[in-house]
């Protein structure tokens, strides 16, 4: 099958350098630009005759905006599922770094450097955030068939988690994540939980598209 991750467009948040979280608020929203990024997405899609069989989104108004510009001509039912919603920042959200240092100095001292959610009142706690991703990869595996082309619109946090447990890798990478950038996994279902060699046959399991935002140039 083939799964393909995308981001949701530019918010007024990502120009002002303003925490995101899981609460929709109206600085939250997609900017002019964030729609014409999500619109040129959809032409992409056009261009290339890329229809998915299934498509999903998170909840919120930036990525299920995003899914309604880039993918509305597909003319399919867009599933929201909260696994996909992005992760709870709790008293951080809505405000810039400097905004949080001086509304809350011990709370930023603590997390700046260990990056540890738990000194973060409110916020999702970092095994929230991977059961999540858990669910997505579950859902998908469960769910779906090695014929199926699902698309999920969501955010760069969830990604990261998702990205990470598709790898298996017990670490969270730390990646820069673009708006409508898109990351495509092909998954050989039926082999994904082989304990033979298969698991090292690289024809089962690629990276197609990690990141990848070319829809913009």
């Amino acid at each position: 099958m083939r799964l393909i991750l995308i981001r949701h467009g530019e918010t007024y948040a990502n120009l002002s350098m303003r925490w995101s979280g899981s609460k929709d608020l109206k600085v939250t929203d997609l900017t002019e630009n964030g729609k014409d990024q999500a619109k040129k997405l959809g032409q992409w899609f056009q261009d290339q005759k890329f229809i998915p069989t299934h498509a999903y989104h998170s909840p919120q108004r930036r990525a299920r905006n995003t899914a309604q510009l880039a993918g509305g001509h597909w003319n399919l039912k867009m599933t929201a599922t909260d696994y996909l919603k992005e992760t709870g920042a709790g008293i951080f959200e809505g405000l810039t770094w400097k905004e949080i240092e001086d509304k809350y100095p011990k709370e930023a001292e603590l997390f700046r450097d260990s990056r540890d959610w738990s000194y973060i009142p409110e916020a999702e706690s970092e095994e929230e955030r991977r059961s999540r991703a858990k669910k997505v990869l579950s859902l998908i595996l469960q769910n779906h068939s090695n014929e199926d082309v699902v698309v999920m619109f969501c955010h760069a946090g969830i990604i990261q988690h998702i990205v990470s447990v598709i790898f298996e890798s017990p670490k969270l990478w730390g990646i820069n994540i673009h708006n409508t950038a898109l990351f495509e996994f092909s998954i050989d279902i039926n082999n994904w939980n082989t304990s033979t060699r298969e698991k090292f046959n690289p024809t089962l399991w690629r990276i197609i598209h990690f990141n990848s935002n070319s829809h913009l140039n």
